[in-house]
């Protein structure tokens, strides 16, 4: 068969986000590699790179990036392809992309500390001499410290004080972590002021709807973290209704947290429909932990308000299967916390801090109000 990109990347762009496309850009990577074309051998692992970081496994982001730096490193002058037309040089999209992979490595407690902290060092220098300023660095090196708030608010005041460039991300972004800055630190005040733009669709990101579910989802943990049940139940039932495909938008497990104290029949719906996703099917540990962290909860509560056993239809992928679909309630718990308080022990060993177990304490502390 003759080698053909173009028919390669017609081919995996009418498949299925996830899986089906991951499998599909590999075959073209495949080809690309045999081809030894360059351009595409990067352009291809782009792909990748953006369908395992948005919608599909975020580990094989972390196996395919590296890749992609070293075949460029090879081939510096690189030129991106007649699909990159933002790009003259593949590398500068290179150093979009490594964004990503390094907001995400903290998600991952098997990338040591000394590893992650080395890609971001990587990153610094690339982007320096790449004529950019560490907007961006900081940015992502403020995401990565959530388990030492000192270093964390360091990073966020570099950030907000540097200039955009043309490295930087999109001002809705931008915007969304100030937001989040500030609902952790208690200021609810300045972060309904800087949500405004974001709640009137002034200021976008990427689908129509990205930016304001990104805005949504941390006002939701807000309420929810500081026990004001009602408002967060209020927005837990728009983001039912707005949730995308998008693995960062999969927030089930907080959803159910939430209805567990003010519509627990709704929680439980919520777990029957999506129970493959809460901690089975999560791309990373992080994402794990926080709904194995969630679901507990829930499961607490449910025990706790004299519930001992409960029907559901689950299949044998679940690790308490059973073929008579009756689940005791305190088994249920159990399985969720020790999968939580598992995931929080190795971060914490990683991290040298104790922020996640931390976390999963708080959780269960809010899930006896």
């Amino acid at each position: 068969m003759n080698y053909n990109p173009e028919a390669l990347k017609n081919y995996y762009e009418e498949l299925p986000h996830g899986k089906p496309k991951m499998d599909g850009i590999r075959t073209a990577i495949e080809a690309a590699d045999q081809n030894n074309d360059v351009p595409f051998m990067v352009y291809f692992r782009e792909q990748m790179c953006y369908e395992a970081c948005f919608y599909g496994d975020t580990m094989y982001l972390m196996v395919i990036f590296p890749e992609m730096l070293s075949i460029i490193d090879r081939y510096p002058d690189t030129p991106s392809t007649q699909f990159d037309t933002a790009y003259i040089n593949a590398l500068d999209h290179i150093l979009w992309i490594y964004k990503w992979l390094i907001s995400e490595c903290c998600n991952f407690y098997q990338v040591s500390m000394d590893d992650c902290l080395k890609f971001f060092e990587d990153y610094k220098q690339r982007s320096v001499s790449f004529g950019y300023n560490l907007k961006p660095y900081y940015r992502a090196l403020y995401c990565f410290y959530t388990f030492d708030k000192e270093k964390q608010a360091e990073a966020f005041h570099k950030f907000e004080k540097i200039p955009r460039d043309a490295n930087s991300d999109c001002e809705a972004c931008e915007r969304n972590t100030e937001i989040e800055f500030y609902l952790d630190k208690g200021d609810f005040g300045k972060a309904l002021e800087l949500s405004k733009d974001i709640e009137v669709f002034k200021l976008k990101c990427g689908n129509y709807w990205d930016a304001w579910l990104r805005m949504k989802i941390s006002f939701f943990e807000y309420y929810l973290n500081n026990c004001m049940f009602e408002e967060a139940t209020e927005i837990a039932g728009i983001l039912e209704r707005r949730i995308n495909k998008k693995t960062e938008y999969q927030v089930w497990g907080t959803i159910m947290n939430c209805y567990a104290h003010t519509k627990p029949g709704r929680a439980l719906r919520v777990y029957k429909k999506h129970w493959k996703e809460l901690a089975l099917e999560n791309a990373t540990p992080d994402s794990t932990f926080d709904s194995a962290c969630n679901v507990c909860c829930f499961w607490y509560r449910i025990k706790s308000d004299g519930r001992e056993t409960v029907k559901l239809q689950l299949n044998r992928t679940f690790p308490l299967y059973s073929e008579e679909n009756i689940y005791n309630t305190e088994d249920l718990f159990n399985y969720y916390y020790n999968l939580a308080k598992d995931i929080a022990e190795k971060f914490d060993k990683r991290n040298g801090t104790g922020r996640y177990m931390e976390t999963l304490v708080k959780s269960l502390d809010i899930a006896k109000k």
